[in-house]
């Protein structure tokens, strides 16, 4: 579950998803091409787009440094654009919060507000 407090501006992006509107959105549909091309893909660009460094990601799945740039280099060709830039990586987390925004739009929990106090409740 995702708390929408915790989203911060990425609000705004889960609030403009609507899965009957949003049925074919290009970076989704190449993660999920990418996705079906190899069982580490997800595995991969996941650890990718939340590491700090590269080799932050090989240690997290427990591969070489270079079994990494290897996988990238097989992964950016498939998703058509590069995940070793800042801009990349932002496109990828987006494509992976739109990709699960999609699939599970019920997983985001907006607090409930109190009329008598104004207070929001987590």
């Amino acid at each position: 579950m995702v708390y929408a407090d915790d989203l911060g501006a990425l609000e705004l992006l889960a609030a403009a998803v609507d899965p009957g509107t949003w049925k074919d959105v290009p970076d989704v549909r190449a993660l999920d091409r990418a996705a079906g091309a190899a069982p580490w893909m997800l595995a991969t660009l996941h650890a990718v787009a939340g590491a700090v460094s590269l080799r932050a990601a090989a240690a997290e799945l427990t591969v070489h440094h270079s079994t990494l740039l290897d996988r990238l280099v097989r992964a950016e060709h498939l998703l058509g654009w590069s995940v070793r830039t800042p801009q990349g990586r932002v496109r990828l987390h987006l494509a992976f919060a739109v990709r699960r925004l999609l699939r599970h739009p019920d997983q985001l929990t907006r607090p409930s507000t109190s009329t008598s106090t104004g207070s929001s409740h987590a």
